[in-house]
């Protein structure tokens, strides 16, 4: 074996197991080496699963030493091989990786404690008020009043009236009725896409935005039940989508926005104080 590459790997198998040797009070011992690289018991220890077996984990440290030895012995045959322009692209490529990574880590940080992630519903439709625009379908959305009868109910005729009309006796009576008979309903208060309400009823409609504009009333049946459709508000595909459907989006707009600041304002204090400090030079000739 050449002298640039000394393997030496610990008697790692003359304890009980591997958990003895981890968890053992004798100093950070070295189990195996490959030229000046060495991998030690606290390295390994990091790297075996918390709450594994004693058996899983004696074989997982006895493939991981093997593993490591031959990416070692691999990395020194590519140091050998590689020239110098080569290896000082990715020591700088290394170094701005780390770069990031200790950025962002850091970022993360002050985010975790300095982000207000509290928004208000008000704040939520002020955003929406000024930025609604942003907002478009991607297929058509009502407010519909829809019930499901038996269809041998004798009376269910009035429904039809009922809920063609907008008078509040009328509402009043259909909503008394649909509690005492229907199998569902609702009474058309919240918006909700017209598909949803389709896959209720045995009814397929192709064009949906097409059907909004020229009809507002469905009326079918299968062998058992009855099904009404009276819609009472639509929007059609590309038209505004109403706030409730992205409410949840606008929160995460808002909380993405006081991030960005929060961070824009860490960046500007660090350099303001550099300056005040006079801690860096920078050289324009």
């Amino acid at each position: 074996m050449k002298n640039s590459t000394l393997i030496f790997i610990g008697l790692i198998f003359l304890f009980s197991s591997c958990e003895s040797l981890l968890n053992s009070d004798q100093d950070d011992k070295v189990i195996a080496v490959v030229g000046s690289k060495k991998l030690t018991i606290s390295q390994l220890e990091m790297s075996v699963p918390k709450n594994m077996k004693e058996i899983d984990s004696i074989s997982f440290a006895q493939n991981y030493i093997e593993k490591w030895v031959k990416n070692k012995l691999l990395l020194e045959k590519a140091e050998l091989n590689l020239d110098k322009q080569t290896q000082k692209g990715i020591e700088v490529m290394i170094d701005n990786y780390r770069t990031s990574l200790l950025l962002f880590k850091y970022q993360q940080m002050i985010i975790q404690q300095k982000l207000d992630t509290t928004v208000t519903e008000d704040q939520i439709a002020q955003y929406y008020s000024k930025h609604s625009g942003n907002f478009k379908l991607d297929s058509s959305v009502v407010k519909t009043v829809y019930v499901q009868l038996p269809k041998s109910l004798h009376d269910r005729y009035k429904v039809s009236s009922w809920m063609k009309s907008n008078r509040e006796e009328d509402i009043i009576s259909l909503e008394d009725y649909c509690y005492q008979n229907a199998r569902n309903f609702q009474m058309g208060e919240e918006w909700q896409y017209f598909g949803a309400i389709l896959e209720y009823v045995p009814r397929k409609i192709k064009d949906k935005d097409h059907f909004l504009k020229y009809n507002k009333y469905i009326e079918t049946t299968d062998s058992i039940y009855a099904y009404y459709i009276a819609i009472k508000d639509y929007k059609l595909s590309n038209d505004t989508t109403p706030l409730v459907f992205v409410q949840r989006q606008i929160r995460d707009i808002i909380i993405n926005h006081r991030k960005v600041k929060l961070i824009d304002d860490l960046e500007n204090n660090i350099y303001n104080d550099a300056v005040d400090q006079n801690k860096f030079i920078i050289h324009t000739n």
